[in-house]
């Protein structure tokens, strides 16, 4: 479950899940959600993702990322994650995913929120009632 919350510069997602890798895979899906609004993606090609950090919410920062440098740079387009896999133990966090997309078409894919950065502010995923819980700000 995610739900977005909307501020002058920034824009921010509340995303709940039942454990981490779902956390990670509904942030995904919530960035989408935010910058595509409506917009019809299809799963035309797959990318693999493979991200590395000491720290889990720093991997979630990465993750989103690079969703982000697939629409901004690549002219890409995220429709969904086909497989994903989360690890971590002892201050080594690993992320594999396939995500599934396609090539940015301005003529199908309306850009709702361009997002210029997911930032770091207020940032901690945190467990409390058998729920991962994380609240994420995008510069806008």
């Amino acid at each position: 479950m995610f739900k977005i919350l909307s501020h002058t510069a920034d824009i921010a997602l509340d995303v709940r899940a039942a454990n981490l890798e779902s956390l990670f895979t509904e942030a995904s899906r919530g960035w989408k959600e935010m910058v595509f609004e409506d917009s019809e993606t299809r799963p035309a090609k797959t990318r693999s993702v493979r991200l590395a950090s000491p720290e889990a919410e720093d991997l979630l920062v990465q993750w989103l990322s690079e969703l982000n440098y697939f629409l901004t740079v690549r002219q890409w387009v995220f429709h969904q994650t086909e497989q994903f896999s989360l690890h971590g133990a002892a201050g080594e966090w690993t992320l594999d995913a396939r995500i599934s997309g396609e090539r940015l078409d301005p003529q199908r894919h309306y850009i709702y929120f361009d997002i210029k950065a997911v930032t770091y502010h207020q940032l901690k995923i945190e467990q409390t009632g058998g729920e991962f819980r994380v609240q994420i700000v995008f510069d806008i």
